[in-house]
């Protein structure tokens, strides 16, 4: 095998991203990067070997599984998630048991709402062998609020995904627009992600650690990942918003939420929505992590 090259990290690089793009698999460059713990923690300016000659085996996708060369995805890429405002501490083994692979809880700016993920539930989930992801929501309309409070939403995520629970960087935070958001309130919506990606920089010294995502209705996903302000849309489960069923149907989500009436699926003692991801999790990932 001929010497490894180097490769500098640059902002909003993933060690999956870059295992991608030079051919090799993510336990390859672990392998060569010894001084790489934990494959969530790379930062900007890191220099990364990237190994060379023998790079047949198969690509990882975001989550350790493998795809084929051919592109398809195992049985093991794809994972059922469960989304709860409820904490999930002592159900994650149950979960497990019952086919879950991830979930989804929330972060908010009030520090005393149930609804938090807390470290010890995350921990709880992470040893029954579930992976995490989380969404930021302090009211359904929150983002009609503007820019100084995506400003003040985005310093409040920073706070609970860094200093309370762990959240490996370049990871996302999904923030909510949780309302059938009309066409002339997108501008609006837009204005408050401006606001979320300054206060996430502010939280940092200056650059953003985290990714950022979108809970919503079509119309609202594709208008920011249009505006490139964020890079993963979980679809709410609510077909007839504005553009869902079209983004559904076109494929175009990270994540699917999926309906299940009345009130969401009663699993563990728990309520909660069922969701999907994208059958391509390669191409889009589910934005998930362990801590």
């Amino acid at each position: 095998m001929s010497e490894p090259t180097k490769h500098t990290v640059q902002a909003g690089e993933t060690l999956f991203a870059i295992a991608k793009k030079n051919g090799v698999t993510g336990d390859a460059i672990l392998a060569a990067n010894p001084q790489i713990t934990n494959p969530n923690l790379i930062h900007v300016g890191q220099v990364v070997f990237i190994p060379t000659g023998d790079s047949t085996s198969e690509p990882e996708s975001e989550n350790g599984s493998t795809t084929t060369t051919s592109g398809s995805v195992t049985p093991a890429t794809l994972m059922r998630g469960l989304d709860a405002n409820v904490s999930l501490k002592n159900v994650g083994a149950c979960l497990k048991q019952n086919g879950f692979g991830f979930v989804m809880r929330y972060y908010s700016s009030n520090p005393a709402n149930a609804k938090n993920l807390t470290l010890p539930e995350a921990k709880a989930l992470v040893s029954a062998g579930l992976l995490l992801g989380v969404v930021f929501e302090s009211s359904a309309k929150r983002s009609l609020a503007g820019h100084a409070a995506g400003v003040a939403d985005g310093q409040s995520a920073h706070n609970s995904a860094a200093n309370k629970i762990g959240q490996p960087a370049d990871s996302p935070i999904y923030f909510a627009v949780d309302f059938d958001a009309a066409p002339s309130e997108i501008p609006t919506i837009v204005e408050y992600f401006k606001g979320v990606h300054d206060g996430l920089a502010q939280a940092n010294g200056g650059a953003s650690r985290y990714q950022v995502g979108v809970y919503g209705s079509g119309l609202t996903c594709t208008n920011l990942l249009a505006n490139n302000l964020v890079k993963f849309a979980w679809l709410t489960e609510s077909m007839g918003f504005h553009g869902s069923k079209q983004f559904r149907d076109q494929k175009l989500f990270n994540l699917l939420q999926i309906f299940v009436p009345p009130d969401g699926q009663s699993v563990c003692g728990i309520t909660g929505d069922p969701n999907e991801m994208n059958p391509d999790p390669v191409k889009f990932p589910p934005g998930l992590f362990t801590i």
